[in-house]
């Protein structure tokens, strides 16, 4: 029969106590940071690119980021967002405002917006010219644009692998904590 030394259970008892309060929260961050590059990683196949610039600007963490999703465990929060403003517009959608001119042209079947076409209408029409307004840029509609949800679809996407994540990394925790066994 084996025998336990009651000291020593306690001196293990007490180190583990103090250990894992740090490990288990070093293991929630890192669950937490996994998380948020995967739904980095899922934002970025799922915005839409035209210049890439939106996609580039998709960031974990970032303090300047002006539109984020918010994961949140227990005491552990991570953001994934862009610092671009239009960013919202892009995950949540918009109306647009009828009416509204927007300078710029259309190339094979796409708009392109360029501030300065208003300016070439003005140029033209103070020349004489009889120029169409709809050769420098379109009006709006007031059509409702549907976001592509991005951000919030890859969260979904996370959500449903989240307890993947989380065994990893307890298993991971339980190898550090438990060495020899």
């Amino acid at each position: 029969m084996a025998r336990v030394n009651k000291k020593d259970l306690e001196k293990l008892y007490l180190h583990l106590k103090k250990r894992s309060k740090t490990e288990v929260k070093a293991a929630m961050e890192n669950v937490s940071r996994k998380a948020g590059f995967q739904v980095l990683r899922g934002a970025q196949d799922r915005v839409p690119v035209d210049q890439g610039l939106l996609r580039s600007s998709l960031s974990v963490g970032d303090q300047n980021n002006m539109f984020n999703l918010a994961l949140q465990g227990s005491r552990v929060e991570i953001t994934v967002g862009s610092n671009l403003e239009y960013a919202r517009y892009v995950e949540e959608g918009y109306t647009q405002k009828a009416g509204q001119f927007i300078p710029g042209y259309w190339r094979k079947g796409i708009f392109k917006y360029d501030p300065a076409a208003y300016k070439k209408y003005l140029s033209e029409k103070s020349a004489g010219n009889n120029p169409n307004l709809f050769d420098f840029g379109m009006v709006l509609t007031g059509k409702r644009i549907p976001g592509v949800h991005y951000l919030s679809r890859s969260r979904v996407e996370v959500d449903s692998i989240i307890n993947e994540l989380v065994n990893e990394e307890l298993t991971e925790l339980a190898r550090r904590l438990f060495p020899d066994g």
